[in-house]
């Protein structure tokens, strides 16, 4: 009998759209052993067609026309490899007005439209799949929705960006500058022309969004994360950090604080060098969970490129073909309803590291103990390092303290007679208590 087929209708054939054509094609008769089905590319959106035609299969057809492959009756399925947010978003809402179930990698716009695209899929009986928007070829998303399904989350500690974990494990072993990491990794590929959307944070912030939602069923919005990158970090620092017995990771963090309060950040954190998440090198990706049954579980990968990427693309394909039925599966699709309050910045608490320059006199180090004394900030570490031209480079790691105390405290040790400057704070550990 012949296998059923599931046609596909692939908006973009850039990189990740390739990856995706060449896992179908590689692993098709495993795909189909599996799942009792023929996974096809039909039809395929692209920009020019002569720059594609001879690369791709004969059956595909090319079209430049998005629209009339999303409502063409012969296409099952929308995969969305194009990335931004426009005309993907219309794309995508297109696709379910179809009643069509559509795939895609974009963290950008589903961590935007995240709640459209649920209502719609709701409203025509289809579904939107997900799993390539996080963390590349790691199941994240799937892990999150079916593994745990038993757990409530309390919170989750990722490595979400391959390129600031590639050039982090490049400061800290090597101790190169940030300029020299970040252009091998330009030249690797692991970083783009224009590296701000990862350096910045706001790549990690957009994943957080998606996986916070997952987690916690909320719908969290890019206002409601403060994010920093790692622009400003030193590779004095990582070599501090790990004379202290820590290694420093960018790191997007979603956690629920108290019974309806969230915190989402992301920020440079350093964490024991005993931990799981220290050991996650160069360009990988790895997320530590924490559920209330299960308690704490880690997942960690490669967090992109075409194969990743085309991996979890198709992965959620296999479940649409294991799910292909009048009424389809809809457990991708949140509600996002709970109300919920996401906690200021100002309000969580952590340790910090901080470097600065003082004078290397007399009573000194006394004054910079008092100020923090007067917002009782206790020291947990203190080390004082390098001694030049009178000036004394003083590395210190406090004990737990609110946001707004710290800030305050180093804004009044910046008018101590004797410190010269604040050259680097840091948070520290991911128990914020």
């Amino acid at each position: 009998m012949e296998q059923k087929k599931i046609r596909i209708g692939l908006l973009g054939v850039g990189n990740v759209g390739k990856g995706v054509l060449q896992i179908l094609e590689q692993n098709k008769a495993l795909i189909a052993e599996r799942t009792g089905k023929s996974l096809v590319v039909t039809h395929a959106v692209v920009r020019n067609i002569e720059k594609v035609q001879g690369r791709l299969s004969p059956a595909v057809m090319l079209t430049t026309d998005a629209l009339a492959v999303l409502r063409n009756p012969d296409v099952d399925v929308i995969v969305e490899a194009m990335g931004g947010e426009y005309p993907a978003f219309d794309y995508i809402c297109e696709g379910l007005r179809q009643g069509k179930p559509v795939v895609t990698a974009n963290k950008e716009v589903l961590s935007k439209h995240k709640a459209t695209f649920f209502a719609l899929a709701k409203e025509h009986r289809t579904n939107i799949y997900f799993e390539a928007s996080v963390g590349g070829g790691i199941p994240l998303i799937r892990t999150l929705k079916v593994g745990l399904a038993a757990n409530k989350i309390q919170a989750f500690y990722g490595i979400l960006n391959g390129t600031t974990n590639f050039i982090l494990t490049k400061l800290e072993e090597e101790g190169a500058s940030f300029e020299t990491v970040l252009k091998e990794a330009q030249a690797l590929g692991f970083a783009e022309a224009d590296p701000t959307m990862d350096i910045s944070g706001l790549d990690s912030a957009y994943k957080l969004t998606i996986l916070g939602s997952v987690a916690f069923k909320a719908n969290i919005q890019l206002a409601d994360v403060y994010y920093e990158g790692i622009a400003t970090l030193d590779a004095k620092d990582m070599a501090y950090a790990k004379e202290l017995g820590y290694v420093i990771k960018l790191l997007g963090i979603g956690r629920e604080v108290a019974p309806g309060q969230m915190s989402f950040k992301v920020h440079p954190t350093m964490i024991p060098a005993r931990h799981p998440l220290a050991h996650v090198r160069q360009e990988f990706n790895a997320v530590f969970i924490i559920g209330n049954a299960v308690g704490e579980s880690m997942l960690s990968g490669r967090g992109a490129g075409s194969s990743p990427t085309g991996s979890a693309i198709v992965s959620d394909l296999i479940d649409i073909a294991f799910d292909d039925h009048p009424l389809g599966n809809q457990r991708n699709l949140e509600a996002l309803e709970g109300p919920f309050s996401v906690m200021p910045l100002s309000e969580t608490t952590s340790q910090f590291y901080v470097r600065l320059h003082a004078l290397d006199t007399h009573g000194a180090l006394a004054g910079i103990t008092s100020v923090l004394g007067a917002y009782r900030i206790g020291i947990s570490k203190i080390m004082q390092k390098n001694i030049v031209a009178d000036e004394a480079e003083i590395v210190l790691v406090t004990h737990m303290v609110q946001e707004k105390e710290m800030t305050s405290a180093l804004q009044d040790l910046l008018g101590t007679p004797g410190v010269r400057e604040i050259d680097a704070k840091i948070r520290v550990g991911l128990d914020e208590g």
